[in-house]
């Protein structure tokens, strides 16, 4: 019986060790408070911190704000695979409420910090209450000299660093006894880049433009998407019609070889014929400024618009007209300048006259004048010596009392000249 409960108090006494071994750690001094270190004093302030990755971390450590030591870290604890770090500062410290905990290395022999800063570019605001927490989001860890130093060496070593001096070899090699052209090539693309720069303005007016039109296409999908349907019947229109469209490209191909031979064989005719219409056309173009006249006076033949609109106040206008159609008359008016008017009047040729083409008004190059059929008598230089029978019929006109008596009466007038008895007023 005594030998059972010895074994009873021998189990209970280790069953107590091991639960009290089980939930109580030791850290090393570095889990107690350190005399002297910053933060730890009456009235200080605490927060807490949650960090993806401490590193290096450990309790004791400062916490800084601006570079200079305001508290120092306690306890660290982990919660759903996080760490969740207790930090201590001083009563007299302001946390900014957009601060933001950052895990860094004081020194390069290890010596690890916690910064609480605001976000990098952005001025502090407000005060961060105590007891609060930063969560993952406001917390980061800056690579440790280690991971620096092993990433520097993957670069080195198997990053392909040590091929720079085979591809600075390969591009001298490759330079080399071109640099006249390297250097033609340079400035063309510089003078290249100077040409975009100064049309950016037009760049940007074109993007822009190229944005409406796209903006002007989606506004119009609907209209596009029906036009787009209907482009597969149509093209089934085409595919069904397309011997007929064929025919109709061989008969004018057909057509476009008879045209091609018939202007071939009648090319210098065609030609021959436009030359001739030289003059006329040449005629017509000289007398263009004076044809419009003509046409506005032809429908108020024989006034004028301008007479009309003066003259007539009214819907109609009384008038009286004499027209004049005898020979005389018209030789002096609508046949001047003919030989209907002139039997001896030059003749000036039309366009399309044989002679056109040949006619000059300079006197030197006209036609010789051919002889006149009669030659009329020259009249004499010097009048003739009168004879005495033509003295005394003189003398007799200037006696006329001699002629016919002594008669007190006037002497008798001239005849007077018969008037026309025909013709008519203007």
């Amino acid at each position: 019986m005594t030998r059972r409960e010895s074994v009873r108090r021998l189990a209970v006494v280790a069953t107590c060790i091991a639960v009290s071994t089980s939930g109580c750690a030791f850290g090393g001094l570095n889990s107690l408070p350190l005399p002297g270190t910053v933060g730890h004093g009456e009235g200080s302030k605490t927060y807490h911190v949650e960090l993806a990755n401490v590193g290096q971390l450990e309790s004791n450590s400062p916490v800084m704000v601006g570079d200079v030591v305001v508290g120092s870290v306690g306890d660290m604890t982990v919660n759903d695979w996080h760490a969740d770090v207790k930090v201590s500062v001083e009563p007299g410290v302001v946390i900014p409420a957009n601060a933001v905990a950052t895990v860094g290395q004081t020194s390069l022999l290890g010596s690890m910090h916690l910064a609480l800063n605001p976000p990098l570019g952005q001025a502090p605001t407000g005060v961060l209450q105590p007891g609060a927490t930063l969560g993952l989001n406001r917390s980061s860890t800056y690579p440790s000299t280690e991971q620096t130093l092993s990433a520097l060496s993957v670069v080195v070593n198997g990053g392909g660093l040590g091929q720079i001096g085979d591809i600075v070899r390969d591009f001298s090699a490759a330079l080399g006894g071109r640099e006249n052209n390297i250097r033609d090539l340079l400035t063309r693309l510089n003078d290249f880049v100077g040409l975009l720069a100064d049309q950016r303005d037009s760049i940007n007016a074109a993007v822009t433009s190229l944005n409406n039109l796209a903006g002007t296409f989606a506004g119009q999908k609907e209209v596009l998407t029906n036009a787009l349907n209907r482009i597969p019947p149509a093209l089934d229109v085409l595919v069904n019609e397309r011997p007929r469209i064929v025919t109709a490209l061989t008969k004018f191909r057909d057509f476009s070889n008879l045209a091609t031979g018939l202007v071939n064989d009648s090319g210098a005719d065609l030609v021959r014929n436009l030359q001739n219409l030289e003059p006329t056309l040449k005629s017509l173009a000289d007398v263009g400024p004076k044809l419009d006249t003509a046409l506005a006076y032809l429908p108020t033949f024989p006034y004028t618009q301008s007479i009309i609109d003066r003259a007539i106040r009214g819907d109609y206008m009384n008038q009286f007209i004499v027209f004049d159609f005898t020979v005389p008359r018209l030789k002096r008016s609508l046949f001047v300048g003919t030989r209907w008017g002139d039997e001896n009047a030059k003749l000036v040729p039309a366009p399309g006259d044989p002679w056109y083409a040949t006619y000059t008004y300079d006197p030197l190059h006209a036609p010789i004048t051919p002889t006149p059929a009669q030659i009329g008598d020259l009249p004499p230089l010097v009048d003739p010596v009168p004879s005495a029978a033509a003295t005394s019929q003189s003398a007799q006109r200037a006696d006329p009392s001699a002629a016919h008596g002594s008669g007190t009466g006037p002497p008798p007038g001239p005849a007077p000249d018969p008037s026309p008895q025909g013709g008519g007023g203007n």
